[in-house]
């Protein structure tokens, strides 16, 4: 097993928003104490801000007191808490950075720096959860270019259905068309929905270029995924092309 980082600041926010809308447990570990303390994400706020900033405006992650009660006191003497929960049974952690206590009415508990990254494990592909709904609304893709590290490339997903991605060529990855062709398989596509992330393998089946609307002069890329195709089965009622998945 390996880990994936992410690091874009949007796609944290949305998936910490994930966990308070159902009210996730989240785990707690202070440098130095063996106890796992457990809480909450509450709220993230844009309105608190340190009297010493002289920056603009940062959100602010609010956490509830944490159990056992010792928790409570020990986080404030320590810059830094590790943070753990599940989102779709992949484990993920992150550091938060202790801002401060707040006790106004209907909060109670602390104020935390939202994260820079967030690390998530990920599962041998094997052993992966099958959505409910991919819903991707956005893909990573990663090419050698001749490099150590190679180059990624963030893209929209214009459609996610039965057959796979479509994968949105904007004009300032066209270099990208160039690279990719017909037939080739492209590893460790990093997919991102509402809430999580997967990684899945496909096959380039075409290059169509838009020729009206908003994305003329764009391309869509086809990728067909075998691991969307298995998660996606006819709904009950079969009609208009609507698709989701089964547990």
């Amino acid at each position: 097993m390996s880990w994936y980082v992410l690091n874009n600041k949007e796609k944290i926010i949305g998936l910490l928003n994930y966990l308070i809308s159902k009210e996730a447990k989240i785990t707690i570990q202070i440098k130095g104490e063996k106890t796992i303390f457990t809480s909450k994400f509450i709220e993230i706020n844009y309105n608190l801000r340190d009297a010493s900033s002289k920056i603009g405006v940062e959100p602010r992650l609010i956490i509830e007191r944490m159990t056992p009660d010792k928790g409570n006191t020990l986080i404030q003497s320590v810059p830094y808490v590790s943070v753990g929960f599940a989102i779709n049974e992949n484990y993920c952690k992150c550091l938060v950075q202790y801002v401060g206590i707040i006790n106004t009415y209907p909060y109670f508990g602390f104020i935390m720096n939202v994260p820079e990254d967030i690390e998530i494990k990920e599962k041998r592909r094997e052993d992966r959860l099958v959505y409910q709904m991919p819903e991707v609304v956005s893909a990573e893709v990663r090419l050698e270019n001749g490099t150590k590290d190679g180059k990624v490339y963030n893209l929209s997903v214009s459609d996610c259905s039965r057959y796979g991605l479509g994968l949105l060529i904007a004009k300032k990855d066209a270099e990208l068309l160039q690279m990719i062709n017909r037939g080739d398989t492209l590893n460790d596509i990093t997919c991102f929905t509402k809430s999580a992330m997967m990684k899945v393998n496909g096959t380039v089946r075409h290059k169509t270029k838009i020729e009206e609307g908003r994305y003329k002069g764009c391309y869509i890329i086809g990728i067909e995924s075998p691991e969307i195709i298995e998660g996606c089965k006819p709904d009950e009622y079969g009609t208009n092309g609507s698709y989701h998945t089964h547990p």
